[in-house]
């Protein structure tokens, strides 16, 4: 039977890969106009740039939904497993896998002359899908990791719930809006220019993630099965 990391340990992994995912979504963003984990801006932006003459964003919104779209087939396949609601090996290797992929993106566009071409947004796009379907297989209700609208309406309605129906059992808030809280740090760091000079927010989501994969598996390994 295979190994789970404790409560408290995949919290702050959940935490951390939001935090990959800003820094992604922001470091792109001010390059392109699109996002690579945030599929509901993307969304926008295709409707918008298809009723507008010039396609270009349009056009990378489409290819970051489909890179996304690819990207979550592939990580359902590799993480999925019968038993569900569990930290994973597979679990683990998807996210190694991503992280690996948007490691490999940020060493490219230290040698690209152009930020963020159309190939590195596709890339990055599918590594953000094979997080996101790593961490659906987890079943944490409220924590997706990679677009936060759903994390911070679930924070907020749970603690709501809490404040006017004390007495009655409830899901936890903290953890959704801890989620958003991270992702919105991470935004930060991604969008930090002097920083992004030094080359830190560019391999931190990628290093993040093959770190959280990493964690994860030498917790589980503390834990008897």
């Amino acid at each position: 039977m295979e190994s789970r990391i404790n409560t408290t340990t995949q919290s702050s992994l959940l935490l951390l890969l939001s935090l990959a995912a800003g820094c992604v979504d922001a470091l792109a963003f001010l390059h392109t106009g699109v996002f690579p984990a945030n599929m509901t801006g993307n969304s926008v932006v295709l409707a918008l740039g298809m009723l507008h003459v010039g396609g270009g964003g349009a056009l990378l919104a489409a290819l970051a939904l489909l890179g996304f779209c690819g990207g979550s087939v592939i990580g359902a396949l590799i993480a999925y497993s019968s038993k569900q609601g569990a930290w994973t090996p597979r679990v683990s290797l998807g996210l190694f896998c991503a992280g690996i992929l948007v490691l490999s993106c940020s060493i490219s566009l230290w040698f690209s002359a152009t930020a963020f071409l159309p190939y590195l947004i596709v890339a990055v796009a599918v590594a953000m899908g094979i997080q996101g379907a790593a961490v659906l297989q987890l079943g944490v209700s409220g924590v997706p990791t990679t677009v936060v609208t759903g994390a911070l309406t679930a924070g907020i309605a749970r603690l709501a719930g809490k404040v006017c129906h004390p007495h009655q059992p409830h899901q936890n808030y903290w953890l959704p809006l801890l989620s958003w809280i991270s992702y919105f740090f991470g935004a930060l760091l991604g969008g930090f220019q002097p920083l992004f000079h030094t080359g830190i927010p560019v391999a931190l989501p990628g290093i993040l993630l093959i770190v959280v994969a990493i964690i994860a598996e030498c917790s589980a390994r503390r834990i008897k099965p």
